[in-house]
Parts: structure tokens; sequence; C-alpha cells
């Protein structure tokens, strides 16, 4: 019948459809809703850096730090590529892809300081043994495997020390971030 409406159209969602209800617009919000969802599709207008070249950038510091060499040079430029394609498919503005690089560059560097304390300790142990060298050597050749004994054990307890320092900030740096994280949003 040309006369009567038709109700709504119910797409069937499963157990979700309940939020057929929710999502809707209704009739009164109807355009304005339309015009919303034109507007946020996303594009170059949307004034914030490439979370795509975010995570490339990341992968590429990770990748860097843990092999190095030519291998990273090749990431490297795909990392480019990857910026010129967002630029030239008009995804994202050349600022957002700059300023992802950067903050990406920012971001890795200033938690570094989280991941890299197994290789700090390490690097501090090979120092003390270097220090210790010259004794340990004089003790191994006198037969003297307590001083030995003594000497390792000064070189491993100092590691550990430094190990529980580490272990107390990987906790406390999460707690400090929830907290002041919670605190904004309250403020807010």
């Amino acid at each position: 019948d040309p006369g009567k409406l038709r109700g709504d159209y119910r797409p069937d969602w499963g157990s979700m459809s309940f939020l057929i209800d929710f999502l809707r617009p209704t009739h009164s919000e109807g355009p304005s809703w339309y015009h919303l969802l034109k507007r946020a599709s996303g594009g170059c207008n949307d004034l914030l850096y490439s979370g795509h070249m975010l995570v490339a950038v990341l992968t590429a510091m990770a990748w860097t730090e843990a092999y190095g060499g030519f291998s990273s040079v090749l990431i490297w430029l795909l990392v480019m590529h990857s910026a010129q394609r967002e630029i030239r498919e008009r995804h994202h503005y050349t600022v957002d892809c700059v300023a992802a690089i950067y903050v990406g560059i920012l971001l890795w560097k200033m938690t570094g300081f989280l991941w890299s304390s197994e290789n700090v300790s390490r690097i501090k142990r090979l120092a003390k043994l270097e220090r210790i060298e010259a004794r340990l050597t004089r003790a191994a050749k006198d037969d003297n495997i307590e001083e030995v004994r003594k000497l390792l054990e000064e070189v491993e307890s100092g590691s550990q020390k430094e190990g529980r320092l580490s272990s107390k900030l990987m906790c406390l740096f999460p707690l400090v971030t929830v907290i002041f994280t919670f605190t904004i949003v309250i403020l807010a």
C-alpha cells in the first residue's frame, strides 16, 4: 500500500540486536547524523598524526635495536615508503607523517629505560669483572679457590642489587602512570 509507511529496517545482528535502537538516530537528528558521518570519514582532516606511521616507526626502532646493520636500513626505507604512500594517497598530511616519526622515535627513546636494564646490568657486571681481572687471575694461578669464589660473588651481588632497583622501577612506572591518568580523567 503506497500510503502506508513501513517500519524501520532492522538488521539481524543476532545477540547484539539490542544495539540497533541505541545506534539508530531519531527522526529529528537523522540529517545531522548523516553529515557527521560524512565529515568523520578520516583522511587528511582529522588533525592527528598517523597511527600507521607510529607503529611502523616503533617497529623499525625495535628492529634497529635488536639487529642493526643493513637490514635496519631496509626497514627504515620501508618506513619512508609507507610515509610517502600515506601522503600520496591523501590519508594524511605530510606533517602528520613527520610528527608520527618524531613521536615514535621520542617514545622509543623516552621508554627505553624500561627494557634496557638487562643490557645495562650486563655491561656493569663486565666492567666490574674487568676491574678485578688481575686479582682474579692471580688468585686462580695461586690455586686460591676461596678468593676466586669471593671475587665472583662480589660481581654477582652487585648485579643483583641493580636488578632489584630496576624491578622496583618497573613496578613503580605503571603505577604512577595509571594514577596520573585517573587523576587527569577525574579532574577533567
